[in-house]
């Protein structure tokens, strides 16, 4: 626990110049506001730099007195030869900076501009900085007055590091620098980042000058690892499309390519519409790496014609990998023809692992195969608890969108819901198996199959 968080009992009477700096460290926690204030009063007193960090926490005190004491007091404190303290007191600096209970805007003001000055002295003695500390010192360098070289190597180093935030905020003050040649560089730069939304956004940059020839940018980046920038390439790309064409064909072609490498080509073929990367979609769609196989379905289904969308679908819904099968559910949400729900009830039911997705694709077609499929699953024996979940969720969401349904189910339909629903005792043993349905069927499942006559 945080000292500041802990809290000590009132001392009657105590003479604060008698006592030692842990004791009256301990006693501005004190319940007594009085007591408090005499604290910060003696600490300020004797001009400790170690008091930096209590005084920090009680600026936001909820006693006025007690606050203005310690406000006053760090006022005092800020005095360069005392900024080794203040790096060691930055956690406590962060404390103040989330204080709501009175308005410290006025006393971060004057920290930030005295810290400021000092910048270096702070960033060399800060202990093992974390993520936002390290930001905010860096924050408060940029924020400085600065000539155009050394603001120039400050955005430069920004935009290179792996830190998302930094970066931006580095890609944001770029219009401080007044000379072109200067921001092209920083935005160049930033193209050479390992982060992707840096490198779109200084790709984004350099394309927008009015005086920067992107043409060769854009080459350069059709074959980047991030698919947006490679959509931002091909987008911005005039010349030179046959020689990038020509390019993917050559990694794809080439036994010795890493997975990203041909990823990557054959997002391009697509982007250029190439007329060879059909092909190679179809040659790559039995890639064991994950996110291959995931690009090469998704193209191979977006050329499918009628009867061959559907085989592409099961297919698809069959894969072993969750990111894979997403691509049917997905594509079918947006509006693609359900598969037959006699080979999604069959797939389902074989293969349980299946189930959660192929529960997601009944959801755009009848609702009477939804509440057959959950039916079957329980017939089929106990799930595993992802699955016993799902089947939960569904049957309420089920029951919830018979609110407006008027699909008449169909014969077989009513006769096999029928049977299953006879044998709900058996379905659900106990009535409350673990991690499904705990009170056991929705009440307004019984009430919908009467309502259209299957029971």
């Amino acid at each position: 626990m945080k000292w500041w968080r802990t809290r000590v009992e009132a001392v009657s009477k105590v003479g604060c110049s008698m006592l030692g700096f842990e004791e009256l460290v301990e006693l501005c926690c004190s319940y007594d506001g009085y007591q408090r204030e005499a604290a910060i009063v003696e600490l300020v007193r004797r001009a400790e730099p170690r008091a930096i960090a209590p005084l920090l926490v009680r600026s936001g005190d909820w006693v006025p007195e007690v606050s203005i004491a310690a406000r006053q007091g760090l006022a005092t404190l800020m005095r360069d030869e005392f900024v080794e303290h203040w790096a060691r007191a930055l956690p406590e600096l962060a404390f103040a900076y989330r204080v709501r209970r009175t308005d410290l805007r006025d006393l971060i003001e004057a920290i930030e501009e005295f810290l400021a000055r000092n910048i270096d002295v702070l960033e060399k003695h800060a202990r093992s900085p974390d993520s936002m500390i390290r930001r905010w010192i860096f924050s408060l360098r940029l924020n400085r007055p600065h000539a155009e070289s050394a603001l120039l190597g400050i955005l430069h180093r920004g935009v290179g590091s792996g830190d998302l935030p930094i970066a931006r905020l580095c890609l944001d003050q770029i219009g401080r620098l007044q000379e072109p040649p200067h921001r092209r560089e920083v935005l160049e730069a930033a193209c050479r980042s390992r982060l992707p939304r840096i490198r779109a956004a200084g790709m984004r940059g350099l394309l927008a000058s009015a005086d920067f020839n992107g043409q060769l940018l854009a080459q350069a980046m059709c074959l980047d690892r991030s698919a947006a920038i490679r959509s931002l390439a091909v987008g911005a790309l005039k010349e030179g499309r046959d020689e990038i064409a020509r390019r993917a064909r050559d990694v794809l072609e080439q036994p010795s390519s890493d997975g990203q490498s041909r990823i990557s080509a054959l997002h391009i073929l697509a982007l250029l519409k190439d007329p060879q990367a059909l092909a190679f979609a179809h040659a790559l769609s039995a890639s064991p790496m994950v996110g291959l196989r995931r690009l090469a379905r998704a193209l191979t289904l977006s050329g499918a014609q009628d009867e061959a969308v559907e085989a592409e679908l099961m297919a698809i819904l069959a894969d072993e990998s969750p990111k894979v099968r997403r691509l049917a559910v997905e594509h079918i949400r947006r509006g693609a023809p359900l598969p037959s729900s006699e080979a999604l009830l069959r797939l389902g039911l074989k293969r349980r692992e299946l189930a959660i997705d192929v529960m997601a694709v009944l959801r755009s077609g009848s609702p009477w195969n939804r509440l057959l499929f959950a039916l079957e699953l329980l017939n089929g024996g106990m799930p595993d608890a992802d699955l016993a979940n799902a089947i939960t969720n569904e049957l309420h969401d089920w029951a919830g969108a018979m609110t407006n349904c008027y699909v008449v189910p169909q014969a077989a339909q009513s006769a096999r819901l029928a049977t299953l629903w006879s044998q709900k005792a058996k379905l659900l043993p106990d009535g409350r198996p673990r991690g499904l349905l705990p009170y056991g069927f929705p009440d307004l499942t019984e009430y919908h199959l009467r309502a259209f006559q299957v029971i």
